[in-house]
């Protein structure tokens, strides 16, 4: 009987249900990326584990331990606390629970926290060190809802690179998990689920599943169930033992009601004397805004409950698209007749993209707008074409009807026919992925490339987009006032919050993160704020642009995004 999704409840039981899976080999690091010692104190100041307390009473978990980065930390302030409060080391056998998926790592964890609890005077250690730290896969461990804390960096891994067996496994007991969600996803989901009422979970962990389709039940689950009690931003922050190009952010959510968060966006040269002001400012009852050389931060009083895309950046532009979206409406709008689309995916370029204008009939040939053709800002087409296997009406030509077309695609047959697409439907071996739309090519339509440094849309009305260019149509705006809206820093700053950031300051336009750019009502412009709109998007005048849209959105200046 395979394992169903679960319920908030259910968790002990349907774990019962998982078959066993295979082993995992040793050696490889499996997605590990330890914690500095600064950072890991970060958490734990902010999740208020200090030794003053009492915290042979408190329950923590820690999903992924390595070797015992976070456990070392964890064990030092428990220590500390048993001795500040008169206990003995029995007193805390329940305080921990720690698991790992590599034996390699289990026991040199257990190795590590023996000689610290012996360093720190106590005796007989080893029973009680086996008895926290645990060789086990923490997706499939059997805990119950009453953990107070579940803190840690769970490991990265990509969807695709988890094996087929255990991934599905995973998928059948975590509702949130996809076959496209990295791993940490199910950790963030079944260490929300580990929580007692009232308790909190503080992970550092990349935040794409803030900004990306894949995190959509994930930000659901957390907004109708828990609450977001900070989220530290910490993108380039040096806060790893080895480099690595995450994006991660200190976040904290508990098992409650949503109040004020703790927002804070690091400077990447925060350091461990920057974390300890940062620690300093929310161990205040009613800390305020601040802006210090490493860091900004500030308490929003609330957060966004949506499962659509959460936004990252300073305070300032938190609140400055809270405001907008209280103003304005989204870019795609059916009042205005905005659409926002994605060229063709055709699962075989090679074969459906060609130069050669005579190799089928001309009417089965497209010409293609590819993202080299609109790198200066205008459009230069080089002259690709799609070949194109669709009718008007959507279906599949009859290739008896077209001579040359049906020999193309059967010199080709052999690398169509090994696609995805191809297999599940083999009477429909020469379809591309996505249909031609009717009518797209001719229609005028903003284009912008999937991956750019800048926003930077072009006009077009001559060519069928690509896959890696993204379109916007409407029926309400004049194109060229609408593309100085979103040629400006302003239309810009949305999609730098919203979306996935990459290396190097490239940004991804892609769709999911065009519809959140906010725009006023076409009718609400004055003839000049038209007109200057449209002069700057033709000149490709960003900063004139910037000027004309901060007027038409009744702004004086942007907030700074760090």
């Amino acid at each position: 009987m395979p394992p169903t999704q679960l319920t908030l409840l259910d968790q002990s039981e349907l774990l019962e249900l998982v078959p066993a899976l295979p082993p995992i080999e040793e050696g490889d690091n499996h997605g590990a990326v330890f914690t500095k010692e600064w950072v890991v104190d970060l958490m734990l100041d902010l999740c208020d584990y200090r030794a003053e307390r009492d915290l042979s009473k408190l329950r923590l978990l820690e999903p992924s331990c390595g070797d015992g980065a976070f456990l070392q930390r964890i064990v030092k302030r428990l220590s500390d606390s048993l001795r500040a409060h008169g206990l003995t080391l029995s007193d805390a056998r329940n305080a921990i629970r720690a698991y790992d998926l590599q034996g390699r790592n289990v026991q040199a964890a257990r190795e590590r926290i023996a000689e610290l609890l012996v360093a720190k005077g106590w005796t007989n250690v080893d029973e009680i060190v086996a008895h926290w730290i645990r060789h086990a896969d923490y997706l499939l461990a059997a805990d119950g809802a009453d953990f107070d804390l579940v803190v840690g960096n769970p490991p990265y891994i990509r969807a695709q690179e988890i094996p087929e067996e255990r991934r599905n496994t995973y998928i059948g007991l975590w509702n949130t998990m996809t076959m496209g969600t990295d791993i940490f996803v199910g950790f963030i989901e079944k260490g929300l689920r580990s929580l007692k009422p009232g308790g909190r979970l503080c992970f550092i962990v990349a935040d794409r599943w803030q900004h990306n389709a894949y995190g959509r039940k994930l930000r659901k689950l957390i907004s109708e169930h828990y609450a977001v009690d900070a989220m530290f931003e910490m993108h380039g922050v040096d806060a790893f033992a080895a480099p690595v190009s995450a994006y991660p952010a200190i976040t904290m959510i508990r098992n409650g009601a949503q109040g004020r968060v703790l927002y804070a966006s690091a400077q990447a040269e925060l350091d461990e004397h920057g974390g300890a002001r940062l620690t300093s400012w929310f161990e205040h009852d009613a800390p305020g805004a601040v802006r210090d050389p490493l860091f900004s931060a500030c308490v929003l009083p609330d957060w966004f409950r949506t499962e659509e895309i959460w936004p990252s950046g300073s305070p300032e532009v938190l609140a400055f698209l809270e405001d907008m979206a209280e103003r304005f409406h989204p870019l795609e709008d059916a009042a205005t007749g905005t659409k926002v689309g994605i060229g063709i995916a055709t699962g075989a370029d090679d074969v459906f993209i060609t130069d050669d204008a005579h190799g089928v009939e001309a009417e089965r040939l497209i010409p293609l707008l590819m993202s080299a053709d609109i790198t200066t800002g205008r459009v230069q087409w080089k002259g690709d074409y799609l070949v194109n296997p669709w009718n008007a009406d959507g279906q599949l030509v009859d290739l008896a009807h077209y001579p040359k077309l049906s020999a193309y695609f059967q010199q080709h047959a052999t690398a169509l026919k090994k696609r995805h697409v191809a297999q599940k439907r083999p009477d429909r071996w020469y379809a591309t992925i996505d249909k031609v739309h009717a009518g797209l090519r001719e229609r005028p339509k903003l284009v912008l490339q999937d991956m750019s440094s800048t926003i930077s849309p072009v006009l077009d009305a001559q060519h069928y987009p690509h896959h890696n260019l993204y379109w916007i149509t409407s029926t309400g705006w004049d194109l060229e006032v609408l593309g100085g809206l979103l040629l400006s820093e302003v239309a810009e700053l949305f999609v730098r919050a919203y979306g996935v950031k990459m290396r190097n300051g490239t940004m991804r336009f892609q769709s999911q993160y065009l519809r959140m750019i906010r725009v006023p009502a076409p009718d609400s412009l004055s003839d000049a704020q038209r007109d200057a709109l449209r002069q700057t998007f033709r000149d490709r005048d960003r900063a004139g642009a910037t000027c004309a849209a901060l007027q038409a959105y009744g702004l004086n200046t942007l907030p700074s995004f760090k």
